[in-house]
């Protein structure tokens, strides 16, 4: 059976028992670039929905249409895996659908050709024939999380090494909504610990700045994130920055994001020691750490809560709404 027959066989199913029906596309930009022609057939072999090519800037993209709850399935097969518990699934499921509808106004007023980017800055999309998935997705119809009646910006990340971060602690800007929370959950998960090590002259390099000395942190946040750093040069020259920009532009010139990979910087929870000319940072987590835990998720699921629950545990001041009784859609 063909993904967009199953999917309307599940809507007709839902509306049936009273679950939403409210509709809504979304348009992905697949791909950014010179030769979008090359790469358009791809595409068409791989995704469902309309394919389009947009000039954006100085770029072409290739934009990918089709509904929001097809495109979901595609998110969690690359967000979460399907061997997780249902209930874990359905929480990501409410929060990658808020993400996106919240980017699909974002990109409106910016008069954008797309709505969001499949990329990991947004949420990365992919493919999946997991009915697990599917379940998941369309059993949460319609379902999103508002505050005081409409969509916010939530976020996500793969394990909190224990307890989450607020939004200024990483990006700046205040959102009143998303608060620090002790997560015992993420504990003894694969994530939760990581030890990496780097040369002096690595950090120099990475970090445009000669002749790195010392590595020291110079003051944390609440959460016990590093907030500030202070990398001191072989001629007494200070640099002071931010753990996530320090993250960020370590992270960017990897090979790849991986958490295995062995020069990046996967949390900004980190302790530093220097033995000789190495530096060594050991640290709790993976990602930015605001919002929901997938791991803590993961493990909640398991201890028998449901993915209600789930969503309030990490987005206490948030409620779960469908679509149609937004007013901000």
């Amino acid at each position: 059976m063909s993904r967009s027959l199953l999917t309307k066989i599940l809507t007709l199913l839902l509306c049936f028992t009273g679950a939403s029906c409210f509709s809504q596309e979304i348009k992905v930009c697949l791909w950014k670039g010179c030769n979008p022609h090359e790469n358009l057939p791809l595409f068409r072999n791989k995704y469902e929905g309309e394919f389009s090519i947009e000039r954006c800037g100085e770029e072409f993209i290739v934009v990918n249409k089709l509904d929001i709850e097809s495109y979901l399935v595609g998110v969690l097969a690359k967000e979460m895996d399907a061997l997780w518990p249902v209930e874990a699934l359905k929480a990501q499921a409410v929060v990658s659908r808020t993400l996106a509808i919240w980017k699909i106004n974002e990109n409106k007023s910016k008069n954008l050709p797309y709505d969001i980017e499949n990329s990991i800055y947004h949420q990365v999309y992919g493919t999946t024939n997991s009915t697990k998935i599917e379940n998941a997705v369309y059993s949460t119809k319609g379902e999103i999380l508002t505050y005081n009646g409409a969509i916010v910006q939530v976020f996500f990340h793969a394990n909190c090494g224990g307890k989450t971060a607020v939004s200024d602690e990483v990006w700046g800007g205040v959102y009143p909504y998303l608060k620090s929370v002790d997560d015992p959950y993420c504990a003894d998960t694969p994530y939760y610990k990581w030890r990496k090590i780097f040369t002096k002259s690595q950090i120099s390099r990475l970090m445009n700045i000669p002749d790195i000395n010392e590595i020291t942190v110079s003051e944390r946040h609440k959460s016990g994130r590093v907030k500030n750093l202070k990398l001191v040069s072989k001629n007494g020259n200070v640099t002071y920055i931010t753990s996530h920009k320090f993250r960020m532009q370590i992270n960017s010139q990897a090979s790849k994001i991986a958490f295995t990979e062995p020069f990046i910087i996967p949390g900004t929870n980190f302790e530093i020691h220097q033995e000789g000319n190495n530096v060594i940072f050991i640290g709790k987590g993976y990602g930015h750490g605001v919002g929901m835990c997938q791991w803590g998720a993961r493990q909640m699921a398991q201890k028998g809560k449901n993915y209600r629950e789930i969503l309030h545990y990490y987005f206490e001041d948030l409620q779960l709404e469908t679509l149609e009784n937004v007013k901000n859609i």
